[in-house]
């Protein structure tokens, strides 16, 4: 009679019928819905997109909101801009040009006139642009080529 309870305690321990499977490929992970254009800042020296409900935008729209920098619960988080406050830039779907700055007095300190970008400061608008014009023509950010000054048509993967 002692048999009886070891028999079903074994039965129910292999009696799922499921047996071992091989890992499925089912493609990239579930990125989730974000509306509006991202704006790309900076955080721990990294780009980050940061959903913006705004938008669809035009890339020059998504571009001035990216210049006032990150709002308050961005900087709760740690996000920060690389772009310089007294920035002059033209930009349409394809790219940008900087345009002439002038110098800024910013905390008792005078900002020169900009002639260059960082590299995080150029990714913030390449990346920025980028998603604007993917998501205006609904293709792939990885898709969209953005002219910058002195570098030719880069991708936003060219900086992340």
């Amino acid at each position: 009679m002692r048999i009886w309870p070891l028999a079903l305690l074994l039965t129910a321990c292999t009696a799922c019928g499921v047996g071992p499977s091989r890992v499925i490929d089912a493609g990239e992970p579930a990125r989730g819905f974000a509306e509006g254009t991202p704006l790309y800042f900076v955080r721990d020296d990294r780009l980050v997109f940061v959903s913006n409900l705004a938008g669809p935008l035009e890339a020059a729209e998504a571009v001035e909101l990216l210049l006032e920098g990150p709002g308050p619960q961005e900087r709760e988080r740690d996000f920060v801009t690389r772009l310089p406050k007294n920035l002059a830039v033209q930009v349409n779907d394809d790219g940008f040009t900087l345009g002439k700055s002038a110098p800024m007095l910013v905390g008792g300190r005078w900002l020169p006139p900009v002639t260059r970008l960082s590299r995080m400061a150029t990714g913030q608008l390449v990346c920025t642009i980028a998603a604007a014009t993917a998501t205006k023509r609904d293709v792939d950010m990885d898709d969209v080529r953005v002219a910058v000054p002195d570098k030719g048509q880069v991708r936003c993967k060219d900086f992340t």
